[in-house]
């Protein structure tokens, strides 16, 4: 009796294969939609970062040239924000132009209503101080604004 030669793989190594290769494509695709959440994510983040530097910019060239508030005594920014689905939804609105510059979300804190004029004027008056709700946490982030005529005005007078 001949003994024939085995060709070609046994049912058990076809199974263990195809085991071995559906545990590499779904570690692919899990992979795949890792980087896909995280290029979104990052994308979210960085056309809000875009936006609230245009919107800081702005604000900063208007504070710096005219103050923080129009002949009218009226602000020229306002920060309007409102819970929405458990979030807290901020708008940052140009009064002079009546439209929205930004919004963005903050995390809810149990102060999210506000409408606040943005720009206050500081004791000496040569400075606007604006706070904006973008700190760790939802707190304040603070900075300062020098008007311009203040550091053109001849000292001593």
């Amino acid at each position: 009796m001949l003994k024939e030669r085995q060709r070609g793989f046994t049912l058990t190594e076809v199974m263990v294969a195809m085991a071995i290769g559906l545990v590499i494509v779904l570690g692919a695709g899990q992979l795949f939609l890792g980087t896909l959440k995280t290029h979104r994510h990052v994308d979210m983040l960085s056309r809000q970062q875009e936006a609230l530097i245009f919107a800081v910019t702005t604000m900063t060239q208007t504070l710096r040239r005219q103050g923080p508030y129009d002949a009218s005594g009226q602000a020229f920014y306002h920060l309007r924000c409102q819970s929405v689905a458990k979030e807290c939804r901020c708008t940052l609105q140009d009064m002079s132009r009546a439209q929205p510059m930004v919004n963005f979300a903050t995390p809810s804190t149990s102060t999210c209503e506000r409408d606040v004029p943005l720009g206050s004027q500081t004791a000496d008056g040569a400075d606007s101080l604006v706070s904006l709700p973008l700190g760790p946490g939802g707190s304040e982030l603070r900075f300062h604004v020098t008007h311009r005529a203040s550091l053109l005005a001849p000292q001593g007078e």
